[in-house]
């Protein structure tokens, strides 16, 4: 409850150092968007192409939270010190959404933008091991397990984590900390790798497991830059070099890049769309239709329904939008337009 509490006021500091208060009963003059760390990236692009779209809109107020964190400040309450939307990479449970009502947000409208996928690759013509999540976590992990103790990781090559995998030197080109894709990589292939190492699991606080999962090698084994220079700097790095993209950049490479299947499944865009891929979330989107200012100068801030109409559209998260440099997977025509019928009618979650 601390922890929320503590959130709470920095956001709120936050909400009214940006937002002074408008006349005719407005209370804020531009929305407050809030996201988990690894869609943060879609939450920037959608607030940007939403200020620029529509006259007179704002950029919004955006802060990045961990997951659960940004759904708990989402459920804290109505009013002008809390968000008015979050964008996340799982789906709100339905305890939350009764935490959510319990707390006065009782109108949450639920939309779904599309699938996201981080995948491993190397330069076509090289040899593509089949890897599992575990192996990636043993050879990147700044610390492994010798008898139950962490010890720093000093692995060299594929080999040493399994006799199966080539004798390549472990060279790894990744996003830089702190983005999208970065972020999913940790989420799903690094924790992902580590959950059922059985000296991980004894650990007893969650966050320090989580530490020891994505907390990866400082020694030169992984070659940090931004997201969009990792394709090229693949291209031009050594022979047995791996890249972490997204499934966007993939297809961007002409063939040029190869993805690696990782346990047992090759990224393509039916096995992220049916999420049989497993580093694949879907990314949702939640908004208090509560907050909606009226004509008659009713609720928190403007603008909320042309944010949803914005993230809905076929230039944000249809084929070829431009959220597809974050790798976001578009979903099905069908989907798509649904999504856009939920953003225009403002329609409630029902679940």
């Amino acid at each position: 409850m601390g922890h929320l509490r503590s959130l709470f006021l920095g956001l709120a500091m936050a909400v009214g150092a940006a937002a002074p208060a408008l006349a005719q009963g407005a209370m804020r003059d531009r929305l407050v968007v809030i996201s988990s760390t690894s869609a943060g990236t879609v939450a920037r692009m959608i607030g940007a192409s939403f200020a620029e779209r529509y006259e007179g809109a704002l950029e919004p107020t955006r802060r990045g939270l961990p997951t659960t964190a940004a759904l708990e400040l989402f459920c804290a309450g109505i009013g002008p010190q809390t968000p008015d939307i979050a964008i996340t990479v799982r789906r709100m449970p339905r305890t939350m959404l009764e935490t959510c009502q319990g707390h006065g947000v009782r109108e949450v409208v639920e939309m779904r933008l599309g699938l996201s996928a981080v995948l491993l690759a190397v330069r076509r013509g090289e040899p593509t091991p089949n890897l599992t999540s575990r192996q990636v976590w043993e050879a990147l992990a700044a610390e492994r397990i010798d008898d139950e103790e962490f010890v720093p990781n000093r692995r060299a090559m594929w080999s040493d984590v399994a006799p199966s995998l080539p004798r390549t030197e472990i060279h790894v080109l990744a996003p830089n900390l702190g983005t999208g894709t970065n972020g999913l990589f940790e989420d799903m292939v690094l924790e992902g790798g580590c959950r059922d190492v059985k000296a991980i699991r004894l650990l007893f606080e969650a966050a320090y497991r989580r530490g020891k999962c994505i907390t990866a090698r400082d020694d030169g084994r992984i070659q940090r830059m931004g997201g969009l220079e990792v394709p090229a700097a693949l291209l031009a790095a050594p022979p047995g070099t791996i890249g972490v993209i997204s499934f966007d950049q993939l297809l961007a490479s002409g063939g040029n890049l190869v993805a690696l299947s990782l346990d047992g499944v090759l990224p393509t865009q039916a096995s992220i769309y049916a999420q049989d891929y497993v580093a694949t979330r879907t990314v949702y989107l939640y908004a208090k239709r509560q907050h909606t200012r009226m004509q008659e100068g009713v609720g928190v801030v403007r603008g909320i329904r042309e944010f949803l109409n914005e993230a809905a559209s076929e230039a944000a998260s249809g084929p070829g939008g431009y959220l597809s440099v974050t790798g976001l997977v578009p979903l099905g025509p069908g989907e798509r337009a649904a999504q856009r019928r939920t953003a225009e009618r403002l329609t409630l979650i029902s679940r």
